[in-house]
């Protein structure tokens, strides 16, 4: 059985409440204000390990390291800014079964969308 640390558990919290997919690298900076000197090999330990009981799924994007967020079993919708080059995730808002027709004999059991644009503090901080 594996032994709960405060480092476990901090990294864990991280991924769980924040808003939105992120890199081991921002991981790794929201984790070390609560535990001072926490490597990034710790963090990326405990993404494989997380990753490997389905607690955290990785989100990947053309170009960019993979991001990981909290696996609640929802599909999402991830929103790419193209000026901070965030990503943001949101629950899927469409309906139990999306508008796509797959051929016959195919079962959509889930999907992956990616939209881009402007997230809004980037938008507001170009109009002003």
């Amino acid at each position: 059985m594996a032994r709960k640390t405060l480092q476990g558990l901090t990294i864990q919290e991280k991924i769980r409440l924040s808003k939105r997919p992120l890199t081991p690298a921002e991981i790794h900076t929201a984790a070390n204000k609560e535990v001072p000197n926490l490597g990034l090999a710790t963090i990326y330990r405990h993404l494989h390990a997380l990753s490997e009981k389905g607690l955290v799924a990785g989100v990947d994007y053309p170009g960019q390291p993979t991001r990981y967020e909290w696996a609640d079993g929802k599909d999402k919708i991830h929103f790419s800014c193209r000026s901070c080059e965030k990503l943001f995730a949101f629950d899927d808002t469409m309906q139990k079964e999306p508008a796509l027709n797959a051929p016959k004999g195919f079962e959509i059991q889930g999907f992956e969308m990616m939209l881009y644009g402007t997230c809004p503090a980037c938008s507001k901080a170009q109009k002003e």
